[in-house]
């Protein structure tokens, strides 16, 4: 008997070193296996793809827990392959979603509710209004990275030379300006974009719906069931958009590529675009320009269009909650790191970002930074990406082919009413 239990003791304490040698050779094959490695798709190109790739060098650089690989997908197709591959649940572990078009996704329970990922002291670092716009049903879905609103860039040099020695601040004023400066100079007042090339017409919306706003109207009634834009404030901002084509102060047939190389090229005095193109523009040797909030052309106040990059987290088909937490230990890096963001122009929402002296010594961007204060974000409905892209198309016919407002409105308030029956 003895004997018996000496030999199972000895086979005990066999099996335990055994055990012992395992788990020590696992932690060391779980060791040699490296960081986590997650992926991204980035709709980010051009000036902006630069400064965001040298973040995500920079993450990977930071730590070694860990990895993070980017692929970039073009913007006119990045919603295309994002839906369809949030559908099949085999969508990068993070993505860039802008906050208009959340709502696609979030009710359909595409995207990881984080609010039991994320810590308290990044969230207590976010102002309530753009998390809030982040939330579904009280849950969280992403985190913002940036407010982003139209703005407008003027050539210091070409205002000048025109005589021009005070901003305009009304949408009468602006005209006037643009037709000195032709006179002139024999450059373009304004360049604004009004026809698709890489990108569709978003210039034409993102200015007509700012110009609603500052005349105390709305582009959707406040259950967001119906248009609301075809009044006098619509009429009056349509007018002016196709004004500046028929007066020979912009240039008919624009896309945004060639706007945007126009203005750099300093062949025009006031260039509308979102707050991405300064980190672009400041490249540029030579070109003296100066950048300001969208002026209140049709109302007291600045109200402009804008809108937010967020980050989320997909549901994936075999979840995995290792990746989960390193996609959000991402984000929440990225976040905290907006200073290097705003680099290409953008404005941090992280209360800390925006008080690093890194941010504080940027150009250009003090000089914007209070339009953050007059943003008007799109509504956050499953329809809004439709009707953003349905809406440019239709605005740039009628001001490329200068239609008849009341006509041009009419048939757009009945293609939104449509749009939104769908859903």
């Amino acid at each position: 008997m003895k004997k018996k239990l000496m030999v199972a003791l000895a086979v005990l304490l066999a099996a335990s070193g055994l055990f012992a040698q395992g788990s020590k050779e696992q932690g060391q094959s779980q060791k040699a296996s490296g960081p986590v490695e997650i992926t991204f798709w980035s709709l980010f190109t051009g000036g902006d793809g630069e400064f965001f790739d040298a973040m995500v060098d920079e993450f990977n650089k930071s730590q070694n827990e860990v990895v993070m690989k980017n692929d970039t997908v073009k913007f006119d197709n990045y919603y295309t392959k994002l839906t369809t591959a949030l559908a099949a649940k085999n969508a990068p572990d993070v993505v860039v979603c802008h906050q208009a078009n959340l709502m696609s996704y979030a009710p359909n329970g595409a995207f990881v509710a984080l609010d039991d990922y994320v810590s308290k002291d990044v969230l207590d670092d976010f102002p309530a209004a753009p998390l809030d716009a982040c939330r579904y049903n009280g849950k969280l879905y992403s985190l913002p990275l940036d407010v982003h609103p139209i703005v407008m860039y003027y050539n210091t040099d070409i205002l000048s030379q025109a005589g021009i020695t005070k901003l305009p601040s009304t949408a009468d004023e602006f005209l006037q300006a643009s037709k000195q400066v032709k006179e002139k100079t024999g450059k373009w007042g304004m360049l604004v974009d009004n026809t698709t090339g890489t990108y569709k017409a978003y210039t034409l919306f993102r200015l007509f719906y700012s110009m609603i706003y500052q005349q105390h109207g709305t582009f959707l009634t406040d259950d967001n069931k119906a248009a609301a834009f075809n009044t006098e404030a619509g009429a009056k901002a349509l007018d002016w958009l196709k004004e500046g084509v028929a007066d020979g102060v912009n240039p008919n047939g624009l896309d945004y590529d060639a706007a945007m190389n126009m203005f750099k090229l300093g062949d025009g005095a006031f260039y509308f675009n979102g707050v991405w193109a300064t980190g672009t523009l400041e490249k540029v040797d030579g070109l003296h320009f100066q950048a300001a909030p969208l002026p209140a052309l049709m109302g007291p106040e600045p109200w402009a269009w804008g809108g937010s990059h967020t980050l989320a987290v997909p549901v994936q088909k075999h979840m995995d909650e290792t990746k989960v937490k390193a996609a959000v230990t991402f984000i929440e890096w990225m976040t905290g790191h907006g200073e290097m963001w705003a680099k290409a122009g953008h404005i941090p929402v992280r209360s800390s970002v925006q008080k690093k002296e890194a941010f504080k010594a940027l150009p250009y961007r003090p000089g914007y930074a209070g339009a953050a204060g007059y943003v008007k974000a799109c509504p956050g409905i499953p329809a809004w990406e439709e009707i953003y892209g349905t809406c440019s198309d239709l605005l740039e016919a009628a001001v490329t082919k200068n239609q008849d407002t009341k006509t041009a409105l009419a048939n757009m308030e009945k293609t939104v009413n449509d749009i939104l029956a769908k859903y």
